[in-house]
């Protein structure tokens, strides 16, 4: 059985680990959370791809979860990946037709404090929607947030990775010409605020880092 370590790893961490070991072949994991809400996504995560579980608390504090691969763990289920969205236990998907996933960023970085820490937060944010099975429909940048996706960003290439897997991004008009950045856009395109108030109004969810 394979032992792994992932309490150092924020949501959705824990359960892209798994998946990928699942993936790669691994048979039997024992995996150390750090708490109730990562307990429960590897859980679901698990049982969703055919896997038995069990869990108990670990005298270093979390729990260990067990899994026992089944047969098609290696393989997404046909309805698609569980425990990948840092919900709280319990809470149940909304019915009736998919509506449009929308991240919105409004900064250059992620939370109030340190600023390297913050760009370095955003970044990772980012690259992770990568990794998730319900990646964004759309990525609103604005205000600040325009300055990502021009000339001298760090996260172009990040972005254009998510543009390629079919993720929108898209930046406002008024703000490039704010800054003076319109000439310098280089991934995504630009937009005016009926847009932008449009896909936020329709959106099932809203994301703001």
């Amino acid at each position: 059985m394979k032992t792994i370590d992932v309490r150092h790893l924020a949501c959705p961490g824990p359960v892209i680990e798994v998946r990928r070991l699942l993936e790669s072949g691994e048979r039997e994991l024992a995996v150390h959370v750090a708490d109730e809400l990562a307990r429960s996504n590897v859980t679901r995560f698990a049982t969703s791809r055919g896997a038995t579980v069990r869990s108990e608390p670990h005298p270093e504090g979390g729990f260990v979860v067990e899994v026992a691969a089944g047969e098609g763990s290696d393989r997404p289920p046909e309805s698609g990946d569980q425990g990948l969205e840092c919900a709280l236990p319990g809470e149940s998907p909304a019915a009736g037709p998919r509506r449009p996933l929308v991240v919105q960023v409004t900064s250059d970085r992620m939370g109030a404090g340190d600023d390297e820490l913050g760009r370095l937060l955003l970044r990772s944010f980012l690259k992770t929607q990568l990794e998730l099975e319900e990646r964004p429909d759309t990525v609103l940048f604005y205000n600040a947030g325009v300055t990502l996706c021009c000339e001298g960003s760090t996260l172009l290439d990040d972005l254009r990775r998510l543009e390629e897997a079919g993720v929108e991004i898209v930046a406002c008009g008024t703000c490039l010409n704010f800054f003076g950045l319109a000439p310098r856009l280089a991934v995504g395109r630009a937009t005016d605020m009926l847009e932008i108030a449009t896909r936020l109004a329709e959106a099932a969810r809203v994301v703001r880092p």
